[in-house]
């Protein structure tokens, strides 16, 4: 990819991608700029050839302080001046993310407060450093749950814990995130990425078309009845049967090779 950026740093190790929130001296804060800079990003990941993974994780000690504090107050005055009207907040980040038709693994290296929190929980898959900590804060700075987050944080961690979270605006450590649910694995800090790489391996030596598949299937019956569910799988599963990855993966396991796959 051409295209470079100031915020974000990118970089490809074959199948795998690896993003990473560049602002490290304001604790990799999502500012207007590096929004921009995601959004621009994010649409180019389902179109790059043979990339079927993405790591996202932070620069320095955070994964993201969330939302850029000095650019809410500029924003908030700005908009007293004009009789406290806003434009409608948008959350365009998120339904980005959530395009994206291959994985995204979430490598929580450092505190993931408020939109950091939020902004992973749109991740297929979430492990954390011993340093993680998460905060679901919006009501400490006079805000409500965005980015998704008032509907996935009680997906994954159930209504419960989402309200506990949410209305306490307590921060937690990554070992009570693990026993809430909330990430999957809690390493040490010099592991984290070594851990992402080995899961993002696992994923990559899949067929492509069915992770996609998988991943699309997931999404859909988030948010769906069972009858949906059922009536969405038997069209993805008529799809995955027609394709070429679905003969190759079953010719290989029964030659007892390795499969060589080609993504349709």
């Amino acid at each position: 990819m051409d295209k470079k950026y100031s915020l974000l740093r990118w970089e490809r190790e074959g199948a795998i991608g690896i993003l990473r929130f560049n602002r490290p001296e304001a604790l990799n804060a999502l500012s207007p700029e590096l929004q921009e800079e995601l959004l621009d990003l994010l649409p180019r990941l389902s179109l790059m050839e043979d990339l079927q993974v993405v790591i996202i994780t932070g620069e320095g000690k955070a994964f993201s302080a969330g939302g850029d504090l000095e650019g809410f107050l500029a924003r908030s005055t700005a908009h007293a001046e004009l009789g406290g009207t806003r434009e409608l907040f948008r959350n365009r980040v998120p339904r980005a993310l959530l395009a994206v038709e291959i994985p995204l693994i979430a490598a929580i290296n450092g505190p993931a407060i408020g939109g950091g929190l939020t902004l992973s929980l749109t991740c297929n898959l979430r492990i954390a450093s011993e340093d993680a900590r998460f905060g679901a804060t919006f009501a400490r700075v006079g805000l409500a749950p965005e980015y998704g987050s008032s509907f996935l944080l009680a997906q994954v961690v159930g209504l419960t814990r989402a309200s506990e979270m949410i209305l306490t605006a307590r921060i937690i450590d990554a070992q009570e995130a693990l026993s809430f649910g909330l990430v999957s694995e809690v390493l040490p800090s010099d592991r984290l990425l070594a851990r992402a790489r080995e899961l993002a391996k696992q994923i990559a030596a899949l067929p492509p078309l069915a992770i996609r598949m998988c991943k699309r299937v997931l999404h859909h019956g988030m948010d769906c009845t069972l009858s949906q569910a059922l009536d969405y799988e038997e069209l993805v599963e008529t799809h995955c049967f027609s394709s070429l990855d679905h003969r190759e993966a079953v010719s290989a396991f029964l030659e007892k090779r390795q499969p060589h796959f080609l993504g349709r």
